[in-house]
Order: structure tokens, then sequence, then C-alpha cells
């Protein structure tokens, strides 16, 4: 999602697995909830005319369509943009259980979106995310002797099915830098009406997976919650966020640290095009890395990076 987790015990490129990994969300939870529930749930009696009104709304948008014209630009109309668009923003890397800042995070996914069919869409999207120094601001190369490096994920692709059945979305990551086929548990991902004009879309992600040995061994930990907001009608004056916390390993930093636990705040936003970009994002893309500029125009593109044919 950005949502395939950014943090990697390795950021290396060539280390790319083109793996498929399954992973089920379906709307709504088992507990009794006080929101409205999306179309794919059956919704109890309204008790008010109100209730009839606001279900009458919430039954107007498909939440898979939604989803993939806020992630992805995907579709017509209000909201679509058939080049791709930039989730930007910013926060920190805090040390667990202390507070303490360990430094500025700040960065930006680009993608597009393809219609493989009605129910089948496929991410096609690269990022790049960098610490700064919480004092000076600069770009960090190093934390206590130890390299510090940028999250570079040069092309990504995820695809998304919705089911015929119950309107159930799986996703698997069919090109990644990282091997999870089978590593992640099935988690459901909520999708709530927030009164008539607001969406939210929550994605938890739980990670436990080994390290190779000639990485250092032992196993890979966190966990990671995506939250994003969306006005379905996408007004041009109320772009679509997200927010995403995390807690777990982020070398080189838990390195230096008993607990072996950061935890990351990060808030960011969707923009149209490149030029809406921080101006301090843009030199650095421009200056060391101009493939970020855009997302990869195809299947093929990203296939590429991995060395696949």
């Amino acid at each position: 999602m950005m949502f395939a987790t950014a943090f990697t015990p390795s950021t290396a490129i060539h280390d790319a697995h083109i793996t498929p990994t399954s992973q089920s969300y379906t709307n709504g939870v088992d507990t009794p909830s006080l929101f409205p529930k999306l179309a794919w749930d059956t919704p109890p009696p309204p008790q008010q005319e109100q209730q009839q009104k606001s279900q009458t709304m919430i039954n107007d948008h498909d939440p898979f369509e939604v989803w993939a014209k806020t992630r992805l630009g995907l579709g017509t109309g209000p909201g679509s943009n058939s080049n791709g668009v930039f989730w930007v923003g910013e926060g920190a890397l805090y040390e667990a259980y202390t507070g303490r800042i360990l430094a500025i995070f700040e960065g930006y996914d680009v993608g597009r979106g393809v219609q493989l069919d009605d129910n089948h869409i496929r991410q096609i999207s690269r990022k790049i995310f960098w610490f700064r120094d919480p004092d000076t601001g600069e770009i960090m190369t190093e934390y206590e002797g130890e390299a510090v490096m940028p999250i570079v994920y040069g092309g990504q692709m995820i695809d998304y099915r919705k089911s015929e059945e119950d309107g159930s979305v799986t996703y698997s990551v069919e090109a990644s830098k990282r091997a999870l086929k089978d590593a992640l548990p099935e988690m459901k991902v909520t999708s709530r009406m927030a009164g008539p004009h607001q969406m939210m879309i929550n994605i938890p992600v739980f990670v436990d997976i080994p390290i190779a040995e000639e990485r250092g061994g032992g196993r890979y930990r966190a966990w990671e919650f995506y939250d994003f907001g969306v006005d379905p009608s996408f007004p041009l004056d109320r772009p679509p966020t997200v927010s995403w916390s995390r807690q777990g390993s982020v070398p080189p930093f838990t390195d230096k640290m008993n607990s072996q636990e950061a935890v990351l705040k990060f808030s960011g936003y969707r923009v149209e095009s490149y030029e809406e970009l921080p101006d301090r994002m843009r030199m650095e893309v421009e200056r060391a890395y101009p493939l970020f500029m855009g997302a990869p125009k195809d299947e093929k593109e990203v296939q590429e990076i991995f060395g696949k044919r």
C-alpha cells in the first residue's frame, strides 16, 4: 500500500521476488458497530427515517470501485487519473516506549491502475521514503556509525480481486522486492461511512517472517495499520488522505536499541501530479532518483526492474 510494507532487512532491488501472496479482506467486523454498513453487508432493519436515507447513500457506492479510484485513480469521472496518482506525506520515527524522535520520515508512493476485468484490478507502483535528521532536517546517511539508506521500491505489482458472491476483496503481491508468499496472516479490512460524505478504509498488516542467515538470521516482525479517508464524490477541495502507523524493526535504528522496535507515524494525502510534490522532495528526486517522477508505464516495466522478461 504503500501497502505492502515498506520496511525490510534489505533494501536492495536485486533481492526481488515475484511470488503471489493472497490476503483476503472483507468489510465488516464480528462485533456490533455504531457505523452504518457498506453495500456488501446485510444491514439490520433501519430504525429511523434518517438511517434509511443514510443507507441509501451508502448503497450508491461500491467500495471496490471507490478503493480503485482512491488508491490508483482508476475509473472515470471525478477522482480518476489515467496517468496515476501520488500519495505524499511525512511523519516521524520514534524510539519505542520513550517517544524520542529518531528521524523525520517523509516520501511518497506513485501508482496507476489497470482494469483486468470487472472484479480484478492491478496496481503498478513505486515508492521512495527518506529519513531526515530531526534537528537539521538534512537527509540522514548514518546513525551511530551505521549507514542509513532511503527506502526505495523501484516497482511493485499488487492485484485486487472482488468476490462476486459476497463482495469481499483479496489482494496478492505479484511483484515486489520481498518474498511474502503465505507469510502474511489473513486479516479483515473494514470499510465504513462516517456520515454521508466520508468513507473510511482500514488495512491491517502483521508481519512475522524469518530473516535469511546471510542477513543475520532471526525474525523480522512488525504490525502496521493504513487508514484511508475519502469522500466518494471526490471534491477537488478535499483530497483523499492516509494515516500509516507502524511498530517494528527499522534497521539500522533498532539495531542500537534494546527493544529492537521503533514506532512510525505518517500522515499523507493524494496529489494528481509530480509538480504538486514538495520542493525538497522533487529536488532530491531530480538529483538522484529520476525514475520516481512518475509511475511505471506497464507491467513489463516492473518485471524488467526485477530482471524478469
